[in-house]
């Protein structure tokens, strides 16, 4: 492989934003994919792994995929099904053909600390997904932590919450785990609600992808009309695109810019378990621990998005 190219990790739980953002590394040619863990979190691990396994077959992606954790560290489950469907990926369309019965070998957290350690100071992690790989694998390797460029999350928000008021879903899914890897001295980079709300999708974005025609765009529609039917019955109303945004970022930085924070996870609040806490005062208050994304040029980013997919599934 080029050793110019950034190493990337993802770790996961389709979910189908996570689809998307498995598409876009997939044809990232400025990137080296080294694997995919996957974790509870839309939906139990045994329906997250099998729906990355789906991905992975319908799409021809050639990344190792494995399977994760299957509960956060503390409490119960927690998943977006009452949303998103048993199958954490509701369609209006033909569902995804099953996949291979499992993938790569081993459990996802010993292969991201093989990982880390065979490329030290070079993987950046992909973080789309409650963080119960992550800390599992900082607290069996705390080596690993200064071994890591940086973690690129989805998750979070500066202000309300969608899973609860104040806690968006990633987080308030796992906050012990959130909160050791926030604590862990690793770069991190976010990408809460309070961005994601600037990239939207609509119906318009629906009918660009039955446009192109081909079977795998008019499958990846109806996931997509699905999504855009979660906050309105008929579609009208603009939905967020969360996921994708990392590897956005990846493809466009410029796009996007950000404002240095201390961030914590609330794990005691009777309302705001779950809550990150942005001190933005830093480093006056608190020492600087994140890079909290703040502004996007949304319309460019939604833009792009649509482009890239017109690549690929053409």
């Amino acid at each position: 492989m080029d050793k110019r190219l950034k190493k990337i990790w993802l770790d996961t739980d389709p979910g189908f934003d996570d689809w998307l953002t498995m598409l876009l590394l997939g044809s990232n040619p400025g990137i080296e994919w080294l694997g995919v863990s996957v974790v509870a979190g839309n939906a139990p691990v045994d329906i997250t792994y099998d729906n990355a396994l789906r991905i992975k077959a319908h799409d021809g992606l050639t990344v190792p995929i494995y399977r994760g954790c299957e509960k956060p560290l503390a409490g119960v489950i927690e998943t977006a099904q009452r949303i998103l469907g048993d199958s954490g990926m509701p369609t209006t369309g033909e569902i995804l053909p099953s996949g291979a019965a499992v993938d790569a070998s081993g459990h996802a957290v010993d292969a991201l600390i093989d990982a880390v350690r065979a490329h030290p100071g070079q993987i950046t992690i992909m973080a789309i997904a409650p963080m119960t790989n992550l800390a599992t694998a900082l607290s069996r390797a705390p080596d690993i932590a200064e071994k890591i460029v940086e973690i690129i999350l989805m998750g979070g928000s500066t202000d309300q919450g969608n899973h609860t008021a104040a806690a968006e879903f990633n987080i308030y899914a796992d906050p012990e785990a959130a909160a050791q890897v926030f604590q862990a001295g690793i770069p991190l980079r976010m990408f809460g609600l309070n961005l994601c709300r600037q990239l939207l999708v609509t119906n318009a974005e629906v009918q660009q992808l039955r446009a192109i025609g081909t079977p795998r765009a008019q499958r990846l529609a109806g996931y997509l009309e699905a999504y855009v039917r979660i906050r309105s019955a008929d579609g009208s109303v603009p939905m967020p695109m969360y996921d994708p945004v990392v590897a956005l970022y990846l493809e466009a930085p410029q796009l996007f810019q950000f404002q240095s924070a201390h961030v914590a996870i609330e794990l005691t609040g009777e309302l705001t378990r779950g809550m990150t806490v942005c001190e933005f005062r830093v480093p006056r208050r608190a020492p600087i621990n994140t890079q909290v994304a703040m502004l996007a040029d949304g319309p460019a980013a939604i833009a792009l998005l649509m482009q890239r997919l017109a690549g690929i599934l053409a």
